[in-house]
């Protein structure tokens, strides 16, 4: 497996240096530089909103200051990416995402709406994926990930923690096989929808590892060698998402 030198490690962190989102640094220093969870986390609670749920662009293909389920549950996915130790229940930001959560906003009776159907977002920057239209049928979030949280942190005997037991009881027990016959390593590396092989095995000790070791190894080369190729970091919402730039919806 392909690994960076050290001066394209140092060249790659001179541009996080200079043209990183906060967010983005305090990643890049908790990641790398042993930096502190804490430093992560409050930048991140700038992203929150008094009725606890975030917006403000912390998703930058919307950029609606408004809470909503989706982009509180993308906060979510960076609070799993911290020390499970460093945050407790009486957290003020897991605290306000429980009370955003149970307070009924943009509810359905199995889960939340999707990011789609935020009337909100009309009024904002946002990717044509996020446009609001009344006409159309409403979706849901992805409740997986919300579920997993509230179950972590919850009151046991609250309406919001059994909510999310039902849901839990629907979800499937294990992952779905993801077919990668036409998965290109080479190419950037999302599309919306589409998991990649590091999603299902994020680590060697994932249980999926073995199965998708080779489909690991050539997703991280294409990484690296496009790491290596890096001379300025991408516009989020733009770099990658030509829709933007030709859309009525900006």
């Amino acid at each position: 497996m392909k690994t960076l030198s050290l001066g394209d490690f140092r060249r790659l962190r001179r541009l996080v240096y200079r043209g990183a989102t906060p967010l983005l640094f305090a990643r890049w220093r908790c990641a790398f530089e042993n930096g502190a969870p804490e430093d992560v986390l409050e930048v991140l609670a700038a992203y929150q909103n008094e009725d606890g749920g975030f917006g403000h662009a912390l998703e930058a293909n919307c950029w609606n200051p408004g809470s909503s389920p989706y982009v509180t549950s993308f906060a979510i996915e960076l609070l799993d990416g911290l020390p499970r130790a460093f945050l407790g229940q009486n957290h003020p930001v897991v605290q306000g995402i429980l009370n955003y959560l149970g307070s009924g906003a943009y509810a359905t009776e199995a889960g939340w709406l999707g990011m789609a159907d935020i009337p909100g977002n009309n009024d904002y920057s946002h990717a044509p994926w996020f446009h609001y239209d009344p006409a159309r049928a409403p979706g849901e979030t992805d409740p997986g990930r919300i579920v997993r949280f509230v179950l972590r942190y919850g009151e046991k005997s609250g309406g919001l923690y059994r909510k999310a037991q039902a849901i839990a009881e629907g979800l499937p027990k294990k992952r779905p096989e993801q077919d990668f016959s036409a998965h290109n390593p080479a190419r950037a590396t999302y599309r919306l929808g589409e998991p990649l092989p590091t999603d299902l095995a994020d680590s060697p000790g994932s249980p999926l590892y073995p199965r998708y070791k080779a489909l690991v190894e050539a997703e991280l080369d294409g990484v690296v060698d496009r790491l290596r190729a890096t001379r300025a970091l991408p516009v989020p919402g733009i770099d990658g998402n030509e829709d933007w730039s030709e859309s009525d919806s900006l």
